[in-house]
């Protein structure tokens, strides 16, 4: 399917009128088609979009079929390079759902289409009932995580085939990786603000069934696998236009393309490992970091020390951890990039260890719509498992080593309004832990932390103009506060 365009409505993109989209989304789905023919040139589009076929929503049975669409708008030389980043959002965010689980290893596909196999085949009690004995034994975070996630798709009506939706858009895309990777290459690609060679490279990471394929595409496509002093010389530049393209496109590697090669490269690929190897000392600091993440994705509980020094050197510097991810790591759903790179971290095990311990407390005090996720890890990594059996008396009595009091003192300061939030209490019940400030300050030997004092209202000879509300959902977290 090529996109094509054309002054009727029934021509951009090609074949989209002729899907019955109301039946795949009886709440907005008839609105499909004019958003797919906005979508390369409208922010608003694009959230519209996302709002109707995201999952878990019911409308998300239509996104199997928006893939194809989606792809071609990318993909199509009418569509400016400057505006490819939009269907490639977009895309994004229908393969990383609840990206919380998949780290820190990757979903495998084999075991997921036998889950949903088993999900559609199975009366829907009987599915809800196993996942919620899967959730409680869990192992550890990401897998109690995965099994609540599932749960909760489940609890909704069509649960089985939202869940066979999601398989079927992945699938989808995985169809489409011959005509993504092309969007790796060309200085126009390359360069610029919202480069497609960025969001592309942070959706292919999220496709590991054809690692093989991206991996090799991203490798030509920049000279990550060669060190500066092997590269070639570029020719002479015969025209302004030439000139331009050597300039956006250098040939360095994306900081995304980084990321994705973490997610995707075969440890036994040496060719891969040396060209992270020299990313990680090539002086670029934002490569060098995102180099050096891949290394311990790649490596896991072999990553060599220099991998692990760089990371904790980088979180010292003045861009910190939170702008280094930023940089190369993706923003999906809710989930900021320090958060999805904290979790995945946990791919080297105990090597990884202080990394983690040094990243966790910022997280915990500043990152409201994940702090329940990050705190059950930090509680998991202190003090075993949640399937694990806690007691109050086991903490009572405990004589808890500095790293359990920092996790347990990091919470202990948290503001009152941070009590309030109900997934974050559970959490600390899971440990056996109290779920109010003051019990649970008593028991670990903090004050609680006073409470927020409201705003004086301003008088009214000196008050503003009221500043107009940054957009939410996907349109906010793309377009009006970055990745």
């Amino acid at each position: 399917m090529n996109a094509t365009t054309g002054n009727d409505a029934n021509d951009v993109p090609s074949g989209a009128h002729d899907v019955d989209w109301a039946s795949l989304a009886p709440e907005g789905g008839d609105r499909i088609p004019d958003l797919l023919e906005q979508l390369a040139g409208s922010d608003t589009a694009v959230s519209e979009l996302h709002d109707i076929i995201h999952f878990p929503a019911p409308g998300h049975l239509a996104a199997p079929r928006v893939v194809d669409f989606l792809v071609d708008i990318a993909c199509a030389e009418s569509t400016p390079a400057t505006d490819r980043y939009r269907p490639l959002s977009l895309l994004l965010e229908l393969v990383s759902a609840h990206a919380e689980d998949r780290f820190p290893e990757a979903r495998d596909l084999d075991q997921w289409r036998d889950e949903v196999s088993w999900a559609t085949a199975n009366d829907a009690e009987k599915v809800r009932e196993q996942y919620r004995e899967w959730a409680e034994e869990a192992p550890d975070e990401q897998h109690h995580r995965r099994m609540r996630n599932r749960l909760a798709v489940m609890e909704q009506d069509q649960g089985s085939a939202l869940l066979q939706a999601e398989l079927d858009t992945h699938l989808a895309v995985c169809a489409r990786v011959p005509d993504l990777v092309d969007l790796l290459k060309g200085g126009s690609n390359r360069g610029g603000m919202d480069r497609a060679g960025e969001w592309v490279s942070y959706l292919l990471a999220f496709l590991p069934s054809q690692s093989e394929r991206i991996v090799s595409e991203i490798t030509g496509a920049s000279h990550v696998l060669l060190a500066k002093d092997l590269r070639p010389t570029p020719q002479q530049p015969t025209s302004f236009r030439e000139a331009m393209s050597q300039v956006m496109d250098g040939g360095e590697p994306l900081p995304a393309e980084l990321f994705a090669l973490g997610l995707l490269a075969d440890p036994a690929d040496i060719d891969t490992g040396i060209g992270l190897t020299h990313q990680m000392g090539g002086g670029n600091l934002y490569n060098s970091f995102a180099a050096s993440v891949a290394m311990v994705l790649v490596h896991g509980e072999n990553t060599p020390r220099e991998a692990l020094r760089r990371i904790g050197r980088g979180g010292g510097t003045n861009m910190g951890y939170e702008g280094l991810f930023n940089e190369s790591w993706p923003h999906c759903g809710n989930r900021s990039p320090q958060v999805l790179g904290f979790l995945a971290l946990g791919r080297a095990g105990e090597r990884a260890r202080r990394l983690r311990m040094d990243i966790l407390p910022g997280l915990i005090k500043g990152e409201e719509e994940s702090r329940a996720l990050v705190t059950g890890v930090g509680l998991e990594l202190v003090l075993g498992p949640r399937s694990k059996e806690h007691t109050a008396e086991e903490h009572a009595s405990a004589e808890y080593d500095e790293e359990t009091l920092k996790v347990l003192w990091t919470i202990a300061e948290l503001p009152a309004s941070a009590w309030e939030d109900e997934e974050l209490r559970a959490t600390l019940r899971a440990w056996a832990l109290p779920d109010n400030a003051e019990d649970y300050c008593e028991l670990v030997g903090a004050e609680p932390e006073p409470e927020e004092a409201a705003d004086e209202p301003a008088p009214v000879e000196q008050a503003r103009p009221v500043e107009q509300e940054r957009p939410q959902g996907l349109l906010g977290r793309l377009f009006g506060g970055g990745r």
